[in-house]
Parts: C-alpha cells; structure tokens; sequence
C-alpha cells in the first residue's frame, strides 16, 4: 500500500477561498465601476435629468471617464491577493469622495441626487475599515459635501440647500456607524461558527477515534437494516467482510439480522446470547434506538467470555473474602487442637501406637495452619510500597536470611548480580517473600539430592532489552512438561504435605508489583523461575 504523506493532502485540496474582508471589498470595487459606466452611459446617452452636468458639462465627462478609469483599475488589482486591505478601502473611498462630490457640483448641488451614491460608497467601504478610520472618512465626505455646497454660493448659483447638505453629511455619519457595527456583528458570527465547525470536527474525530478503539462492537443500522457505520471490534465480530458499510446486515451475518428483527418487534429485550460460526465465541448483543428516534438502530456486540470472565472475578473475590473469614475462624479452634495434642504426647501413659496418632494429628494440623496463613496472607496483602533498592547487598542479606531459616549450609546458596552495581525498584518486602518461596520449594521437592542440591540466587538488568531480571535457578530435577502450566494455580501440589498456595501467592505478589513471573527449564538440567522487571523499574 502507497504511503500517504501531508503533501499529498496539501496538493488535493480545494483552491483557498478569499477571505470575507477580500471578497467585501472585491464586491465593493465591482459597484464602483458599475456606478461609473452607468454614470458615463447615462450623460453621454442623455438618458438621465437635464441637471446632469449641466453646470459644467465637459468636466462632468472628464471626472466620469476618469472615475471609470480608476474603478477599473483598481478592480484589477484587487485579483492580486495583498494584505493592505484598509490602504486599498481608504484610497478607493477617497477617489468616490473627489469624484461623487465634483459630479455633485456639476449636477446641481446636495439636492441632485449624487449625494446618496456616496453615501452607498461609505457604507461598502466602512465594512473593511476600523471605526476611527470609517468615522474620519465619513467626516471628510460630509465636509466635502459643505464645501461644495459654500463653492456653489461664492460662484453665486442661487440659494444654497444648506440643509440637504447638512442631512447629507450625518447621513454619511450614520452610515459608517452602523455599517462598522454590523461588519463588527458580521466577522464575530464568521469567527463564531468557524470556531464551532472546528469543534464539531474536532469532537467527531475524536469521538470517531474512540469508538474505533473500543473493544465492544458497534454497528449503526439504518430502516432497512443497511450498515451505516461500524468500528474495527464488529468488523471482526461480523467475520471482517471485505464490504460492509451500504450493505444489509443480512447478507454479512444472516444469525445477527435476525437478532435485530427480533429486538425490533420486542424492543424490551435488551440483551441476547449469539454463536459467532467464525470465531467459535459467544456474543452479548444489545440494541438501542438513538435519543433523536427514526428508525435507525444502534447494534452493541461485546465477547460473552469477557463478561463471564469479569463475573468470574468477581466470584473468585467473593470466594477469597469468605475462604479468609473461615480460616480466621479455624485459627483458633485449630491452635486449641494443636496445643491439647501437645500436652496429650507429655504424658506418660501414651502407647506407642497412641504417639503415632498424635504424630498424625501435630503433622496434619501444622499443615492446615499453613494453609490459613497463605489464606490470611493473601486476604491481608498490602499494596506495593516500592523503593530503590541495591540489587547486591539485597539478595547476600535475602541469602544469609535463607540460611539461617532453613538452617542449610552455605555454600548451598549462591548469588550472582551483573551488572555488579544494578538497582532496580520493587516493594523489597513482598518480593522477598516471593524469593523465599521459591527456594523453600525447591528445597522441599529436591530433598532426594541432599547436599548435592544447589540454589543460585540471580539478577541484574539484560543489555539487550533493557529489563531488570531476579531469578531462582536450582540443579534439581526439572517439573514435568504436562503440569508446568498448572504449578501458579491455586491449591495445586504435588506433595502429600503441601497446600498449593506458595507459587499461587508469589504470583499475586509479582501482579501486584507489575512483575512477570514464569517458570523456564535450565538446558543443562533444574529449574529457573524468572522475575521480569519492565526497563522503567530499572534505576
């Protein structure tokens, strides 16, 4: 598959639209130039009143053909995209104010007419323009018109309309006040619902991304069952099709169309138990109509093992809390019965075969009480408390610990730490507790090996991947292939005197401190049960 790069997406996309404020003034340029032509079409067709020009008929038409020159021009130049917008609205509205107020006075005066095209000239330019710089150009237009209007009574062409004058210049006022308000309006509402366009891109994609990384399955149908959108968890519940979207749910998954068809009759049933062919699993569907109603249906698909897993856990809770309060319970009863054997094997008048029982009932009680500890154990377990810990002076002072509570001999256990300096982070406590497990269960089921047994008590970091490590190597006999997968389950033993629980607590306690813990076969012969340390327990 071709990669796809960012330059490929910057080549298809669309031409960039100009921006509002161009495409104002373009629009504003295109009226001015209309405006001229008109003007010039009009006086040199006489289609207009005999006011027009008449005070001074060869400068009308020089204004207008230059006016017209400048309009077109400066609509040329508006194609050419430059960012001195402001520059451009001011210099055009300029060229209309000289213009529009020559032709005024050329055409009679405020009352001609001429006087409310300028007016439409300020209210265009002050859409692009700051409202100082809108105000002062309607200013200047307002005076402009007063000093035309003083011009016409020094040339002494009759009264004066002073008053049209004057309604012209604070119409021109107004103009550019409102105008500048509703421009003002106008680009807050665009930056507004950009602003949203993008949040709403944004939120899609996201929400998008989420569903794609669901572990449950969700499907969107439409009325006739056609599959309008799914995410990557149903496309693998549905046999990953080649097609899926457009097509009817039928035609993919005959089994799931009739599980919707149903839910659509009985929209009350809320859950149903489906047999995926493909994957061999049991499926959990659940159907929803959207809030906003229609006929589409929202299909959730979840792998019914993972919610038979979850209720497993929460069993398996359930059933840790009550075995605990039933061994506190047994402790008691149970240090009653060992005390009493105890003083019954002091007396003198036991028979040998009496001492045998007694022998029987001290063994199997230490066993059970050892059993209620590793409960009481697991129920009381801490959370981690790590800290730093010197991987060499640890695992010498673990070993003389080991010694001395197993009362072996020394050189029965070694260590070996490469790098000598290592130091990794764990709850030293806890992990200790999972190393003295480890060695006390290779003590217990290689006692047939007698002094030759040796246990070698390993660690450091690995340069190659970057992982802390702790191991427990011995030379005994290595576990038997058929119940290697079985030895960190519960309760399960191989000795008549254990109770099953030693490796099933160091491996809570290794989950606990986000350690893996496995059992690997040494080649040359014995056993390795290897903790893992992920490179950022590495210090």
């Amino acid at each position: 598959m071709a990669r796809h790069s960012i330059a490929d997406d910057l080549v298809s996309l669309p031409p960039k639209h100009p921006r509002p404020q161009r495409r104002a003034m373009r629009l504003y340029l295109f009226y001015r130039f209309v405006l001229a032509l008109g003007l010039l079409i009009t006086f040199l067709g006489g289609l207009g009143p005999p006011s027009l020009g008449a005070s001074a008929p060869r400068l009308h038409l020089l204004v207008l053909m230059f006016y017209l020159i400048f309009t077109l021009v400066s609509l040329l130049l508006s194609l050419f995209e430059r960012e001195a917008v402001e520059a451009e609205y001011l210099f055009a509205l300029g060229v209309d104010i000289l213009a529009l107020t020559t032709l005024l006075y050329t055409s009679g005066g405020a009352n001609s007419g001429f006087g409310i095209l300028l007016g439409i000239s300020i209210a265009f330019a002050a859409q692009g323009l700051k409202a100082a710089s809108a105000l002062t150009a309607a200013g200047i237009a307002a005076l402009a018109v007063l000093l035309e209007t003083w011009a016409e009574y020094s040339l002494g062409h009759g009264n004066p309309p002073w008053f049209s004058a004057a309604l012209l210049g604070g119409s021109y006022l107004a103009l550019a006040l409102l105008s500048v308000e509703l421009a003002h309006r106008a680009r807050a509402s665009e930056q507004l619902i950009r602003q949203q366009d993008q949040d709403i891109s944004s939120l899609t994609e996201l929400n998008e991304h989420i569903i794609q990384q669901m572990q449950t399955g969700v499907l969107v149908l439409d009325g006739q069952d056609r599959i309008k959108m799914l995410n990557d968890a149903a496309w693998s519940f549905l046999g990953r099709p080649i097609s899926a979207e457009g097509i009817e749910l039928k035609e993919i998954s005959p089994p799931l169309a009739k599980v919707v068809k149903a839910w659509r009759r009985h929209p009350d049933a809320r859950q149903r138990h489906l047999h995926a062919q493909h994957q061999g699993t049991n499926l959990l569907v659940s159907c929803q109509q959207p809030g906003g109603g229609g006929s589409e249906v929202l299909v959730f698909i979840e792998d019914a093992s993972h919610a038979a897993a979850a209720a497993q856990q929460m069993k398996l809770a359930s059933l840790g809390r009550l075995a605990a309060s039933i061994a506190h319970e047994i402790r008691n009863p149970l240090g009653a019965i060992g005390h009493a054997n105890q003083l019954l094997r002091e007396s003198p008048d036991l028979t040998p075969a009496d001492r045998h029982m007694t022998e029987i009932i001290d063994r199997n009680t230490a066993r059970l009480n050892d059993v209620i500890e590793n409960i009481l154990a697991l129920s009381r377990r801490q959370e981690p408390q790590p800290e730093t810990v010197h991987l060499h002076p640890w695992l010498e002072q673990v070993r003389q610990e080991l010694i001395e509570s197993l009362e072996l001999p020394p050189q029965r256990i070694q260590i070996q730490v490469t790098p000598r300096e290592a130091r990794l982070r764990f709850d030293r406590r806890q992990i200790q507790q999972v190393l003295t497990v480890l060695v006390e269960n290779a003590v217990r089921h290689q006692e047939t090996l007698g002094d030759r047994l040796q246990i070698t008590l390993a660690g450091g970091v690995d340069e190659l991947t970057g992982e802390g490590h702790l191991e427990v190597i011995d030379n005994g006999r290595p576990i038997p292939a058929e119940i290697v997968e079985r030895i960190f389950d519960p309760f399960f033993t191989t000795l008549n005197t254990g109770t099953g629980l030693g490796l099933y607590l160091a491996k809570e306690l290794c989950d606990a401190n986000d350690i893996r813990i496995s059992y690997l076969p040494v080649s040359a012969g014995g056993n390795c049960f290897k903790l893992r340390l992920h490179p950022n327990m590495v210090v």
